[in-house]
């Protein structure tokens, strides 16, 4: 698979969602990335769905995601409790609003500390930051379930 790569002008690009992974376990200037867990939504069984719109605010680090094949709506974390009605992310390559979503968790020993959302246009493979957010008192796993 192609991993992750960037241009010339600084514009980072994948074709599958590892790229996107890929990605956020190579994050620098922040805590370090312990977990990758690729958003999908759970109401398809084993043909989980991962194409999403997202709406994302950087400055307060609330996001939530709507699949694309249900509907059906998840905030990340509490975000719902502070909700700032931030606008629906589209690409800044080619204005996509379809992604796929994936988080970067730090962790020490499977207690989250930190997370990072990142999502990939499934238009042109770009791949973008959307919010990081301090987690307090959970597990990995407890993070990864609400995505």
């Amino acid at each position: 698979f192609l991993v992750a790569i960037r241009d010339t002008s600084g514009i980072v690009s994948g074709d599958e969602a590892d790229d996107l992974l890929h990605w956020l376990r190579s994050l620098s200037g922040c805590p370090t990335v312990t977990h990758t867990v690729l958003a999908s939504c759970d109401r398809h069984g084993d043909d989980s769905a991962t194409w999403c719109y997202v709406e994302a605010d950087a400055g307060n680090g609330v996001a939530r995601r709507r699949c694309v094949a249900c509907g059906a709506t998840s905030a990340l974390l509490n975000s719902a409790e502070r909700w700032t009605f931030p606008p629906m992310h589209s690409c800044r390559s080619c204005a996509q609003s379809l992604v796929e979503v994936a988080a970067g968790i730090a962790a020490t020993d499977n207690e989250a500390t930190w997370l990072a959302l990142a999502a990939r246009c499934v238009g042109c493979g770009r791949i973008e930051g959307l919010t990081d957010v301090v987690v307090h008192g959970l597990s990995v796993d407890e993070v990864s379930a609400q995505l």
